[in-house]
């Protein structure tokens, strides 16, 4: 479902890099990757002959400006992408602007800025409500108030700034505007699968293929860190990367006397993490030697096709789809699922399968009305762990384990073989009782809807798994609106598909990418006989309207039936 409901905040291929442009090869120290610098749009040149961003030339300290204009303007400027934020210094003192240090992160605040300045004071006090936080690159959500007094001193009879904030202070709007999110990756638990770590740029395009792989030599975000790992830990970015007509050269040091090459999991990552830019293929040097994966010693040329089992999803077109219907488990291929989770009389409230559709989990009604989850191939299913509730289960990475919540209370990890075991989720009281719980297909990350009844929030997490036991960190909740979150499913890697739910006639489905940056976008519910009721998201998107099946292909085009459904339909789940 990449690129269908997904917000369009990443940039598409062969968009970043124009072809035969070339990226200067220069010692490691001159790599251009400190400055938070930002997204040219096409029509614009790609630089200035002096360097400066032409988009901000309406943007300079005029004669007779008032300290508030000067304040605006200074937090306007912070868009710009000239090296060392040099359109914004022109608002300081000398002095400041030597000690202002503009890669300490960056501050977003909202637009609804309130800005208290006295007739003829040098100070003016900004008050603004926080949005979000960049470092290195990565987002995180924030909330609460943000203040700060600017001071401001004459210099040639004009008002500067004498005391900026450190790092980058800039309002939601210009965020939206100047800033791209980037994935770059890194490898699961399993080391079997990539996994997105989103970073937001605002950097010139023939500079983004060296700041990628400089992001993947620094590592995983802290969010992320404990839930990854990397076959690029020990390397690093010799020189610039150069692109030419066909492909890029990335020149990398540090593989050591005992290697010769990077694991398959380290071109996978690079791979991954250019391809998005339309660079054609990649080629790999190790201090200057053409380097090729192990098991394919004549793979000269990286492309993605060549790394496409490393996919963080799983899912191809073809997947199937799992429901309910009057208590049996189907498939989108209509036939009912082959053992007695197929029968009617088996009484499933709630399905999921494998990525590999090897093994299914599948929710009973007992006779008392309880619910015990049966785990195994779908021909010799087994009882696993009962309780009052159990949520739709979700599979991580691969078909070892299985989780659902207990009670609305406890998660659980329950492996193939019908073994149970509590999941620590040291946020458990902050979040409130769980209603619902989705792994990510890589296994690296989880969302959950959690809260008081009628208040229920979407959280994401990471998952950690160490030595056997498995825990949730990390949890932060994405805004969604004032509506109760009810569902929540997986469209791929970075985004999940939210259904929000007040009443039995009011509900709405949106997509969300799952760092924050972006606002979510709203589905289309154009063609559904009712309000959406349940969501499955994958190659398609899913969900039961007035209790029949439905899917579209993009979040914003009509829905259509799925075949001649008969209705009694309920809980549809792709794979994961």
């Amino acid at each position: 479902m990449r690129g269908s409901v997904r917000r369009g905040r990443r940039m598409t291929a062969g968009l970043l890099l124009t072809a035969g442009a070339l990226l200067v090869s220069t010692g490691c120290a001159s790599i251009p990757v400190t400055s938070s610098p930002q997204v040219i749009p096409q029509s614009v040149p790609a630089g200035a002959p002096d360097g400066s961003d032409v988009r901000y030339d309406g943007i300079v300290p005029r004669p007779g400006e008032s300290p508030e204009d000067i304040v605006r303007d200074f937090l306007k400027a912070g868009g710009s992408n000239e090296r060392a934020h040099t359109r914004a210094r022109a608002y300081l003192t000398p002095t400041a602007s030597k000690r202002w240090n503009d890669n300490a992160g960056t501050v977003i605040i909202e637009n609804n800025i309130y800005v208290d300045a006295p007739q003829g004071s040098p100070v003016i006090k900004l008050s603004a409500q926080r949005h979000g936080r960049l470092d290195d690159g990565s987002y995180a959500p924030a909330e609460g108030a943000y203040q700060f007094s600017f001071q401001l001193a004459k210099v040639d009879g004009e008002w500067r700034i004498d005391n900026p904030p450190p790092g980058l202070l800039i309002e939601l709007s210009t965020f939206e505007s100047a800033y791209r999110a980037y994935d770059v990756y890194f490898l699961n638990s399993t080391k079997l699968q990539v996994v997105p770590d989103v970073r937001w740029y605002a950097a010139p395009p023939d500079s983004l293929a060296t700041l990628l792989v400089t992001a993947l030599e620094r590592g995983p975000s802290k969010w992320l860190a404990d839930a990854v790992t990397s076959d690029l830990t020990d390397v690093t970015l010799l020189t610039n990367i150069v692109q030419e007509r066909d492909r890029v050269k990335v020149f990398l040091t540090g593989l050591g006397d005992q290697q010769d090459t990077l694991p398959p999991g380290g071109f996978a990552q690079l791979v991954w993490t250019l391809s998005p830019l339309g660079v054609g293929a990649v080629e790999v040097y190790s201090d200057g030697q053409l380097i090729r994966p192990q098991n394919a010693p004549d793979l000269t040329l990286q492309q993605l096709k060549n790394w496409q089992l490393f996919a963080p999803d799983g899912l191809t077109v073809n997947s199937s789809a799992y429901f309910i219907r009057d208590g049996a488990v189907w498939t989108t291929k209509d036939a009912p699922l082959a053992g007695p989770a197929g029968r009617s009389s088996f009484g499933a409230v709630s399905v999921a399968a494998s990525v590999d559709e090897s093994s299914v989990a599948v929710v009973r009604r007992n006779a008392t009305g309880g619910r015990v989850l049966f785990v195994g191939a779908p021909r010799s299913l087994r009882p696993a762990i009962s309780g009052t509730t159990l949520s739709r289960p979700t599979w991580g990475s691969g078909i070892r384990e299985v989780w659902t919540v207990r009670d609305a209370r406890e998660v659980m990890l329950v492996t193939r073989d019908g073994r149970a075991y509590p999941v620590d989720v040291p946020q458990a009281q902050q979040i409130g009782a769980i209603r619902a719980l989705s792994l990510s297909r890589d296994g690296a990350r989880v969302a959950v809807v959690a809260g008081p009844a009628g208040r229920e929030r979407l959280w994401i997490g990471v998952v950690l798994s160490d030595s056997g036991a498995a825990g949730i960190q990390g949890l932060r909740p994405l805004d969604v609106g004032d509506t109760p979150v009810s569902d929540v499913s997986w469209s791929d890697a970075g985004t999940v598909i939210a259904l929000t739910r007040s009443g039995e006639q009011e509900s709405s489905l949106y997509s969300v990418d799952i760092d924050g940056g972006s606002q979510p976008v709203l589905v289309s519910t154009s063609g559904l006989p009712g309000p959406p009721a349940a969501v499955a998201a994958g190659p398609t998107l899913l969900t039961i309207a007035a209790g029949t099946l439905w899917r579209t292909p993009v979040a914003s085009e009509s829905w259509t039936k799925v075949e001649d459904r008969r209705g009694g339909e309920s809980a549809p789940a792709y794979p994961g």
